[in-house]
């Protein structure tokens, strides 16, 4: 199901990190990234934005991640890192020259698969680490990353064989069209991650602020709850998790969720109370229609 434009001010997003001049680079840099993007088939119809980016933009998340997160509806072969990264490192200087960044170079320095060996194209969901490096035209910084050394980078996650039911169009300032998640899809995708932390040993506190977020600004309210739980329980039984209407009762989820949740104050002027947030989390997904 795909739901009409949404236009997201890139720019504007970018602009409001320019008294940080370390940040205000990697925004410049992600907003060439999603452009690249785009701007090159089939790049543009296989790659679908997720996470805290897409919060960011669409949303108004004040979470500053830096990490960019696709869903890749892509075939799985072994050509498929090289290719990916290929047609990037030809689409980044268009894209710096179109959005007036004539002085900032990009460059997929590397990619990395998960799994790796030979266990990539037939694991059940591989995802590629691409490493982005960037650096100022004409300084030391340019010549190592030309040299593969850079150390300014940002990261791009791309998974594969994820459900995915609910997309939407988001239109960027810089004058192209980029495929993401709906709003179904990424808080579906969030509380399937909160109940898969202790299969993978993970702990998840951006999810339980992501989720809360959504709920207190009335987003959830916006979808419809039958939809969500037929997404929620499709993503679930993809990871072999069998979600129930209890499933938020578990001391463990919730001692997982809350660990380190304190470190958020790094990234947020205003953390809410972690208690208040894992309630409201848990109140919504009981309130889904579960069959008894």
């Amino acid at each position: 199901m795909s739901d009409g434009p949404h236009t997201v001010d890139v720019s504007s997003w970018v602009s409001r990190a320019a008294g940080d001049p370390v940040a205000h680079r990697q925004r410049q840099v992600i907003e060439v990234i999603l452009n690249a993007i785009a701007l090159t088939a089939p790049l543009n119809t296989g790659l679908y934005l997720k996470g805290g980016i897409l919060l960011g933009l669409a949303y108004g998340s004040a979470r500053q991640t830096m990490d960019i997160d696709f869903t890749a509806t892509l075939p799985v072969d072994d050509e498929i890192d090289a290719w990916i990264r290929d047609r990037l490192n030809t689409a980044f200087p268009r894209a710096a020259a179109a959005l007036g960044y004539a002085d900032l170079v990009v460059r997929a320095q590397s990619v990395k698969r998960l799994p790796g060996q030979n266990r990539f194209a037939s694991a059940a969901f591989p995802a590629l680490k691409i490493r982005i490096a960037h650096a100022h035209r004409g300084s030391n910084e340019e010549r190592a990353l030309r040299e593969g050394g850079a150390s300014s980078v940002v990261d791009v996650d791309v998974s594969f064989n994820e459900p995915l039911r609910h997309v939407q169009i988001l239109r960027l300032t810089g004058g192209g069209e980029l495929l993401s998640y709906g709003l179904i899809e990424i808080a579906a995708e969030k509380y399937r991650a909160l109940l898969q932390q202790k299969v993978r040993n993970r702990n998840r506190r951006q999810d339980v602020y992501d989720l809360d977020m959504l709920i207190r600004g009335g987003m959830m309210n916006q979808i419809d709850p039958g939809e969500f739980l037929d997404a929620l329980v499709e993503k679930c039984a993809a990871r072999r998790i069998e979600a129930h209407r209890e499933s938020f009762d578990d001391a463990e989820i919730k001692r997982r969720a809350g660990r380190d949740w304190a470190s958020m104050k790094l990234e947020l002027e205003d953390l809410p109370d972690f208690e208040d947030c894992y309630e409201k989390v848990s109140a919504y997904y009981r309130s889904l229609p579960w069959e008894d």
